[in-house]
């Protein structure tokens, strides 16, 4: 389980200079941070050619070849992620006999001033202002949303892996134990946090863990902040206390709830707290001059409905791009499930959040549009 004590890892000394062999850099250990399931963290600092110490930094070791191989891959997977603590170096160093056996594997990160959102809290002892948790999460849940998109989970968002940077900055760590599925194929777990993890659902997130359990301790992170304490998981009881808006409680509530009545994934609650008016670019009053493209079925044939957007003097795309004005949803497919969405939908939708001013309208609106245009 992460979260559990390191045991017989190999503990570098204070003051002991490392090199990597990848870079050729080298670094001065100088004391402990902290400690987790697969690794320990020092406070060291980087060293010029006369060996002076130019940048503090953060450097993991662990024995464990796998989650330091995840974490190096994720780690560059992020790099230019200003939500994720950069990746600086990663190389391993042979153990001498005396001192242990084998390789330690070790990884240099950007060092977070804050320390971890654990930490801050216990230090600070206040609640964070809605406005601010709510603006630090939805910057989280953009880069989850990234990671989801790519059939990832993450599996151990939790407090000690939220780590607090500049000016409060809040960015996620530890990949660890993060996972992709291939070609749908959902991966069995062999890591996660207990603490973290609703109890009535423990046997089911045993077999696999879902984008739906990262959402869960996303809504965990939320209620901390708003609390201030990130002590103890927060029950359904415990939320009632928070102090916020009716609406971004039942936010809360919602992604920590059942995990059948959850937020699919990270997308999904991003979209509940940043919301639909916030989106909404103001409507067209015409389609001449703009690029439109359809999603779902009609009650007028696809053709016709190109044809349609033609003679009001716009064009029609086939796929969802940034070149898109409108895009037209029709009604779900007859096959699909309930709450399911469409590839073009969910692209346009994305592309929104990354602020383009891209219109979804239904087929009532469009119909206005084109009457308008004769």
């Amino acid at each position: 389980m992460a979260g559990t004590t390191v045991s017989g890892l190999t503990r570098l000394r204070s003051n002991r200079v490392i090199t990597s062999p990848m870079t050729g850099v080298r670094y001065r250990i100088r004391s402990v941070l902290g400690e987790g399931g697969f690794g320990r963290a020092y406070l060291a600092s980087q060293l010029d050619r006369k060996g002076r110490a130019t940048e503090e930094v953060c450097i993991k070791t662990t024995t464990d070849q796998a989650s330091w191989h995840r974490e190096a891959y994720f780690g560059e997977l992020f790099h230019n992620s200003r939500r994720v603590i950069r990746l600086y170096d990663s190389f391993p160093i042979a153990l001498k006999r005396s001192a242990g056996s084998g390789m330690l594997y070790c990884l240099v990160f950007e060092l977070a001033e804050g320390g971890t959102i654990a930490d801050y809290l216990a230090k600070t002892q206040k609640p964070w202002p809605q406005a601010r948790a709510r603006r630090e999460i939805v910057a989280l849940l953009k880069l989850l949303d990234q990671l989801h998109g790519g059939g990832a989970t993450h599996r151990d968002i939790t407090p000690m892996n939220i780590f607090v940077t500049g000016r409060g900055t809040l960015k996620l760590g530890d990949f660890g134990i993060a996972r992709h599925e291939i070609a749908g194929n959902r991966v069995m777990v062999d890591a996660f946090n207990p603490a973290f993890v609703t109890r009535g659902h423990l046997a089911e997130v045993h077999r696999h863990w879902l984008a739906v359990d990262d959402v869960f301790q996303m809504g965990q992170l939320l209620a901390m902040l708003l609390c201030g304490n990130a002590k103890t998981k927060v029950s359904a009881a415990m939320l009632r206390q928070i102090e916020c808006e009716p609406r971004l409680r039942e936010i809360i509530r919602r992604a920590i709830g059942p995990r059948s009545r959850r937020y699919a994934n990270a997308y999904e609650m991003l979209e509940a707290l940043v919301g639909d008016d916030e989106k909404r670019p103001p409507p067209v009053s015409s389609l001449t001059g703009k690029t439109v493209a359809f999603a779902g079925t009609m009650s007028i044939k696809r053709f016709d409905a190109e044809v349609m957007v033609l003679q009001a003097g716009g064009e029609v795309a086939r796929t969802v791009s940034k070149r898109v004005d409108v895009l037209v949803q029709g009604a779900r497919p007859g096959r699909a499930k309930v709450g399911h969405k469409g590839l073009k939908l969910k692209q346009a939708k994305r592309l929104i959040e990354q602020g383009q001013p891209l219109l979804i309208i239904g087929e009532k609106e469009f119909r206005r549009l084109i009457r308008g245009a004769r």
